[in-house]
């Protein structure tokens, strides 16, 4: 192949694209020891200029501000713009290798207007279905084809999302064997043109996996704010692929409490049509699933437990709806230990009365939000009494050891007397001795 093109017959538009490929891979810096983006805080905080003689003091000021010229200042606001930046260093590609890059550059370029994009590989089909998800691309899968809608069905974000579909290319074409299947619109002519390419045409690209960048702020946010209101729970990213129906199903997290466990799906920037879809498709699955999407997406409330937001993700909503899937039945309560603390059993979604009345059922006494067993509370009413308490710093010791409160002192003939904030200033009194 390389000794087929000759760089003298290569038109404008080919070097042009070989230049497009090396810039790519090039390494640009800032040429300036000034932050560009302080530069112009500084200056577009200080309002509109109307004039010369305005704009002049604003840059001198500028430049006071930050110990410089006002030609540096003018020179650098905008350096960190792609054009402004400086080439530092460039790749060395072998002819081979550039060419292949550049057919990669025409495929994606091609598949960037696709009306739809069907394709089959071999293998490497988990870092492809989490490519299609990070990538935000609605697909269907039909046999062993996976097909990929294109931007002719996409109202919002075509741009970002014919980007998208190109950016998948490399995942496909680095299986052992694969095929693509292309609808392609020519905007010029409004023809369709069907574009078929398999691996008997795989030495024409190069085996390298182009990085993908996506904004996943939302999950982070989630995973945080999650994390913060319920420590108690494991949070784990992307734990595995699910195949529902026609899709391959990977949710964004797990949240594990024991032996409990459910998925959440925050839904990408998928059509009304699409979503409904695939929400009865997962449902398919009966796993345990929170979905979350936007209000937008036409998705109304009959149509099913979905949490719907606007702007901000309603996470007092989510945590009631993760309390409910980990809700424990009061039949799988096993009360072990002479002392149950009950106030932590409740965030399994169980009432306090429902436990008290479970916790006297096995013989327990309940003082506070703790349950005690009849017969160690017998005990440290013995221990109790041989010491003839006069102050709740008497009985401290015994409380502790057993690890029950003083509420469990009414339960045995006593009440604490305050005269104060402190422990040291409580007086301890017998009930009996009050007539009680």
């Amino acid at each position: 192949m390389a000794g087929c093109l000759k760089f003298g017959s290569l038109k404008n538009k080919k070097i042009r694209g070989f230049a497009k490929i090396i810039e790519r891979y090039s390494h640009f810096e800032v040429s300036s020891d000034l932050n560009p983006l302080e530069l112009r805080e500084y200056l577009f905080k200080r309002g509109y200029i109307s004039e010369k003689a305005e704009r002049d003091l604003l840059i001198q000021k500028c430049a006071d501000h930050f110990g410089t010229s006002p030609e540096m200042i003018e020179r650098m606001m905008f350096a960190d713009r792609d054009e402004e930046q400086i080439l530092e260093d460039t790749p060395e590609f072998e002819p081979l290798e550039l060419i292949r890059l550049y057919n990669l550059s025409l495929l994606q370029t091609a598949i960037f207007d696709s009306l739809r994009l069907t394709f089959w590989t071999s293998s490497n089909h988990k870092d492809i279905f989490r490519r299609i998800k990070y990538l935000g691309l609605m697909y269907e899968i039909e046999d062993e084809d996976i097909s990929i809608t294109g931007t002719a069905s996409i109202i919002k974000m075509t741009k970002k999302y014919g980007t998208s579909m190109a950016k998948l290319i490399p995942s496909i074409i680095k299986a052992e064997e694969w095929r693509i299947n292309a609808e392609v619109l020519d905007e010029f002519s409004g023809k369709i043109y069907r574009l078929v390419i398999d691996q008997t045409y795989k030495e024409l690209f190069p085996e390298v996996e182009e990085p993908v960048t996506y904004d996943s702020s939302l999950e982070e946010e989630f995973s945080r704010k999650v994390r913060a209101i319920k420590p108690g729970i494991e949070i784990l990213r992307e734990p595995g692929v699910f195949k529902a129906g026609r899709y391959a199903f990977i949710p964004d997290f797990l949240i594990k409490k024991g032996e409990k466990k459910v998925y959440v799906e925050i839904a990408g920037f998928w059509t009304s049509e699409y979503i409904k879809r695939k929400i009865e498709k997962i449902r398919e699955l009966k796993i345990p699933l929170i979905l979350i999407a936007r209000e937008d997406y036409g998705i109304d409330k009959a149509f099913g437990d979905v949490i719907l937001f606007s702007n901000k993700i309603p996470y007092d909503t989510v945590i009631k709806r993760i309390n409910e899937e980990f809700r424990t039945e009061i039949g799988e309560i096993e009360l072990e230990g002479d002392v149950v603390n009950l106030a932590e059993m409740t965030e399994d979604g169980i009432s306090m009365p429902e436990l008290v009345k479970l916790a006297e059922s096995h013989g327990y006494v309940v003082t506070g939000s703790h349950a005690v067993k009849l017969e160690l509370l017998e005990k440290i009413r013995d221990e109790i009494n041989k010491l003839n308490p006069e102050f709740l710093s008497d009985v401290k010791d015994v409380l502790n050891r057993y690890s029950v409160s003083e509420d469990i002192l009414e339960k045995i003939g006593y009440k604490v007397v305050w005269s104060g904030l402190f422990d040291e200033n409580a007086r301890v009194e017998r009930l009996d001795d009050h007539g009680s």
